[in-house]
């Protein structure tokens, strides 16, 4: 599983940050409770990605409008996504400290009857930079948001993704309000593949991405300031092979493992601020969830 993160994660965002193609990790070292730990908040993350950028304005047009964004994002990693409490074999001598997680920097290590034993280490993150585009179409004051990249293959790994939005602006149904109400749901699936016919090296990955979120805006003149609450699940399906070289744990090893991960992002709370010049739009705001996410958008709004 040769730079298996480096390929999740360079995959997913094409144009994003280039140190994740620096760093490999072997986490088919990793026995399968203690990998379902290591890559939990590769899950969080995903989650904190895919949910994010879906609105600036809730205003919604009556007659057909159309949009292209591109969407930057920044989210901080918190130092409870970086270490977990690793489950060593049955043999170990002493205590084993916390490790590192997917997104952690050093990996602890422990001696057992049979040697010794040093876990995976991170990507040594604080923060994850990252990227999405997306169109959109409205009409009748309910809008279609799509996101999409056609699953193709990269040399042993095939990656793509599939998201759509759909929101409805419900103030349109009440010209007293003085705010811009509607209500999104988004959808997001990322599939990740790594074959390279040694199954050592087997990686897969599914990311199951829901939300459901009220939002509101009120537009001053070129500003448009806005904010919402959302309701958001992330799971993650991923299989790899676990290599037990020292049968430390007799009938896990050497066979491939399927394990289902969910995230911890459950609701967040955004505000942020669009400034439109004409067709063009650009955008920022902050998303307090388990991954703070600052996100920056330029938009062309027809």
């Amino acid at each position: 599983m040769k730079l298996f993160l480096s390929a999740v994660l360079l995959s997913v965002l094409l144009f994003s940050s280039p140190s994740f193609s620096q760093i490999g990790t072997n986490i088919n070292s990793l026995q399968p409770t203690d990998a379902e730990k290591f890559v939990q908040p590769l899950s969080s993350w995903f989650g904190a990605y895919y949910n994010s950028g879906g609105y600036y304005d809730a205003d919604v047009p009556e007659v057909f409008g159309f949009k292209f964004g591109l969407i930057g994002m920044w989210s901080v990693v918190p130092d409870d996504q970086k270490t977990f409490q690793p489950d060593p074999p049955d043999n170990v001598i002493g205590d084993v400290d916390p490790t590192a997680t997917v997104f952690g920097n050093k990996g602890s290590y422990y001696l057992t009857t049979n040697g010794f034993y040093t876990y995976p280490t991170g990507l040594a993150l604080n923060a994850v930079p990252s990227a999405i585009y997306q169109f959109s179409g409205s009409m009748f004051n309910t809008e279609l948001m799509v996101r999409f990249f056609p699953k193709v293959k990269f040399g042993d790994a095939r990656v793509g993704f599939l998201g759509f939005g759909l929101k409805h602006e419900i103030s349109s149904h009440f010209p007293q309000i003085p705010l811009d109400i509607a209500v999104q749901i988004l959808i997001n699936n990322f599939d990740f593949e790594f074959d390279d016919a040694d199954p050592v090296n087997y990686t897969k990955i599914k990311s199951s991405n829901f939300a459901f979120n009220v939002h509101a805006s009120k537009s001053f003149s070129l500003l448009t300031v806005y904010g919402g609450l959302q309701y958001e699940s992330s799971s993650m399906d991923f299989s790899y092979y676990f290599e037990d070289n020292n049968n430390s744990y007799p009938g896990l090893g050497n066979k491939i493992h399927n394990l289902s991960v969910d995230g911890d992002n459950n609701f967040r709370f955004t505000l942020g601020g669009a400034l439109k010049l004409g067709v063009f739009v650009i955008n920022g705001d902050v998303n307090f969830t388990k991954f703070t996410t600052y996100t920056t958008g330029l938009s062309l709004d027809f």
